[in-house]
C-alpha cells in the first residue's frame, strides 16, 4: 500500500497558501511578535553593555576628580595648591626650630606625607579620565544599540504599513475623484472656449492616474514618515539617546516624503514592466526596485549625497522588509477578513 506524499495547497503564485483569509494578519501579527521579541532581547544583553549609570553623572564625577587634583596641587595655578602650602608650612617649623622632636617631624613629614598629595592627585586624574572614557563609551554602547533597535523598528514599519497604505491608496483615489469632479465643472463652465468637450479636456489635463498618485504620495508619505521618525525617536528615547530637535526631525520629515513619492514612481514602472499577473516574487522585485532605484537615490539626492545609489549593506534591511511585506501580503490584498 503506497504511502501517500504531504503535498501542501500551492496557490497560483507559487507559495503556500493559507486558508483563512485573515491569514496576513496572523502573518504581520507573528512577525511583530518576532521583532518584540528581538528587542526584549536587545534589552536584556544591554544589560550587561550598557549599565544604568548616565553619562552625565560620570562627567561630573571626572569634573570632581579633576578639581580635587587641582585643589591639591595646584593645577596650572602659579602659586601653587594645598600641598605646596603644607609643604612651605613645614619647612618654616624646622627652620625655625630644631631638636629630636622637630628632627622625627621633618623625617615623618618628608617620608610619609609629602609624596602623597602629588601622587593622589595624579591618581584623581587618572580616575577623572577613566570617568570620560567611560562615559564616552557608555553613550557609544547606548548609539549602537538604539540603532539596532530603531533597524528592527523600521523593518517592522515598513511591513505593518502595508495594511494602512492599502487605505491610504483608496483615500486618495477617491480624492482624485473628487477632484475631477471639481475640474469638469471649471472646465464645464470654459467649455466654450474650446472646441473639445470638457471631459476630454479632463482627461488630456488631468489624467486620474496622476491626480490619485499625486494625492498617494502626499499622503502616504506623510503617514510612513510620521511612523519612521517616531519610530526612531522611540528607539532612542529608550536608550537615553538624544532624540533631535523641531527643525532637524521636520527636515526628516520632508527628506522621507519625498523619497517615498520616488519610491512610488519606481515602484510604479517596475509594475508596468512587468509581464504577466503579479505574484509574490514579481511583487517583491518591484518593491526592491522602488526602494533601491527611487527611494535611496531621492532621498541622497536630497541630501546632497555624491553617491545617489544604496550601499551594499542597505539592502539586507531592504530584503528583511520588502520581503516579509510580499510575503505576508500578497499582490492584491485587500481589508478582506
Amino acid at each position: 500500500m503506497a504511502v501517500p506524499k504531504f503535498t501542501p495547497a500551492i496557490g497560483k503564485n507559487g507559495l503556500l497558501q493559507l486558508a483563512n483569509p485573515g491569514a496576513p494578519y496572523r502573518l504581520l501579527t507573528i512577525a511583530l511578535a518576532a521583532g518584540a521579541g528581538s528587542m526584549i532581547l536587545l534589552r536584556i544583553y544591554a544589560g550587561v553593555t550598557a549599565p544604568e549609570i548616565p553619562p552625565g553623572q560620570l562627567r561630573r564625577a571626572a569634573q570632581i576628580f579633576r578639581k580635587l587634583a587641582d585643589d591639591l596641587d595646584g593645577g596650572t595655578k602659579p602659586d601653587g595648591g594645598i600641598a605646596d602650602r603644607a609643604d612651605d608650612a613645614a619647612v618654616s617649623v624646622w627652620q625655625a626650630s630644631g631638636g629630636e622632636a622637630v628632627d622625627a617631624f621633618k623625617k615623618l613629614y618628608t617620608e610619609r606625607i609629602a609624596p602623597f598629595p602629588p601622587a593622589f592627585a595624579r591618581d584623581c586624574r587618572v580616575l577623572a579620565a577613566g570617568c570620560d572614557a567611560y562615559a564616552s563609551l557608555v553613550e557609544e554602547v547606548r548609539k549602537r544599540l538604539a540603532e539596532i533597535d530603531d533597524a528592527i523598528m523600521q523593518v517592522l514599519w515598513v511591513v505593518a504599513f502595508q495594511p494602512l497604505t492599502t487605505a491610504l491608496y483608496a483615500v486618495a483615489k477617491a480624492w482624485a475623484a473628487v477632484q475631477i469632479v471639481r475640474f469638469a465643472k471649471l472646465a464645464q463652465a470654459l467649455k466654450s472656449l474650446f472646441a473639445m468637450k470638457a471631459a476630454q479636456i479632463l482627461r488630456m489635463a488631468f489624467p486620474s492616474y496622476v491626480l490619485t498618485t499625486l494625492n498617494y504620495a502626499l499622503i502616504d508619505g506623510g503617514a510612513y514618515a510620521a511612523g519612521s521618525i517616531s519610530a526612531s525617536a522611540t528607539s532612542k528615547a529608550a536608550w537615553g539617546v538624544p532624540v533631535g530637535g523641531v527643525k532637524e526631525n521636520a527636515e526628516n520629515f520632508g527628506v522621507i516624503v519625498g523619497a517615498n513619492t520616488g519610491y512610488i514612481t519606481a515602484y510604479d514602472a517596475a509594475k508596468l514592466a512587468v509581464p504577466g499577473p503579479a505574484g509574490r516574487g514579481s511583487e517583491m522585485a518591484a518593491r526592491l526596485i522602488g526602494s533601491g532605484f527611487g527611494y535611496t537615490p531621492t532621498e541622497n539626492a536630497i541630501k546632497g549625497e555624491e553617491d545617489l545609489g544604496p550601499a551594499p549593506e542597505q539592502w539586507v534591511p531592504k530584503l528583511e522588509s520588502h520581503g516579509l511585506r510580499a510575503l505576508i501580503f500578497p499582490p492584491g490584498w485587500r481589508f478582506v477578513r
